[in-house]
């Protein structure tokens, strides 16, 4: 009891940092996307919603069936759909610890141990971003030169191999060790290698959904001229890859607009790749302050579907 006042003070003051980074993203793009001269094709955009809603629900219950599978009982399926979405904000907020501690703080309201969903989001990250490299190999080839994107970006071949260490006979290991290390017990499940490539498969499709959501939003805004939907698409995705590397960087801010800026610019000129890439965030950024209030307000009945 003594405890609530003060989680809910804490949950106040990480809302707060929350707007403030998201405003401060907004703010900060502001003049560019200004400049530009849009042009609007609602159907295309309204693709991109649906693209990127879809997406983000993929990997919302991808999240979902991984915390499932390293916990019995697992806590109701929209509470944990909730629970991501609240948690996908605190990206915003400069070195992602925040995404785990909201994680966390929620699930353990299930009776789910803070190692677990520790545990949890290794395995999200770790197979997304493997699953994003695989299709971001696409524009690597385009571009086909290292000094196009700088040699970092090139590691990204090297990225797929990390779905390795999630095999049980390394992870569990690995995590065991971690957690003695912490004063923690081991973990009570793992995913079966199996399972692990059954999740990157899935990851496969949300990825290629979000890429394509920033492929149709920037052809409602830019016009035929902005390059072909593979290209755009792979192109994101190695951004998206490349800013992942920069964890402390709240969300890749700034990495990731560069290299899909510098993607877009061998279709478009320098300048309108920029409005491009950086509308593109903020269009991103809209979709997920939606579809937090839609799972927040679907998650509040807690029940399992």
């Amino acid at each position: 009891m003594m405890g609530r006042p003060w989680m809910r003070w804490a949950g106040l003051a990480v809302g707060v940092l929350i707007v403030a980074a998201l405003a401060w993203t907004v703010v900060r793009a502001w003049p560019v996307v200004t400049a530009f001269d849009w042009q609007l094709s609602p159907g295309w955009l309204v693709l991109a919603v649906v693209l990127g809603f879809a997406s983000l629900g993929l990997s919302a219950l991808a999240y979902e069936a991984i915390l499932g599978g390293l916990h019995r009982p697992a806590p109701p399926v929209l509470a944990t759909v909730s629970a991501w979405a609240r948690s996908m904000l605190a990206r915003y907020v400069p070195g992602n610890v925040l995404m785990f501690v909201g994680r966390a703080v929620l699930a353990e309201a299930h009776g789910v141990p803070k190692r677990v969903t520790l545990a949890a989001t290794v395995y999200e990250v770790v197979l997304a971003v493997a699953a994003a490299a695989l299709l971001a190999v696409v524009a690597l080839l385009d571009i086909g030169s290292a000094s196009a994107v700088g040699p970092v970006a090139w590691l990204v071949l090297a990225v797929p191999l990390a779905v390795l260490l999630m095999h049980p006979r390394v992870f569990g290991p690995a995590s065991a060790w971690t957690l003695r290390r912490v004063g923690r017990e081991r973990l009570q499940a793992l995913l079966p290698f199996g399972r692990v490539m059954m999740m990157v498969s899935w990851y496969l499709v949300s990825s290629a959904l979000i890429g394509f959501s920033v492929w149709a939003f920037m052809r409602g805004v830019g016009g035929p001229d902005i390059g072909d939907p593979v290209g755009v698409a792979s192109g994101f995705l190695l951004a998206f890859v490349v800013s992942m590397a920069v964890f402390i960087v709240p969300s890749g801010l700034g990495v990731r607009d560069a290299m899909l800026a510098l993607v877009l610019a061998r279709q478009v000129p320098g300048g309108v790749a920029i409005a491009l890439s950086i509308g593109s965030r903020l269009f991103l950024i809209a979709i997920e302050l939606v579809f937090v209030i839609v799972a927040t307000v679907a998650g509040r009945g807690r029940g399992r579907t």
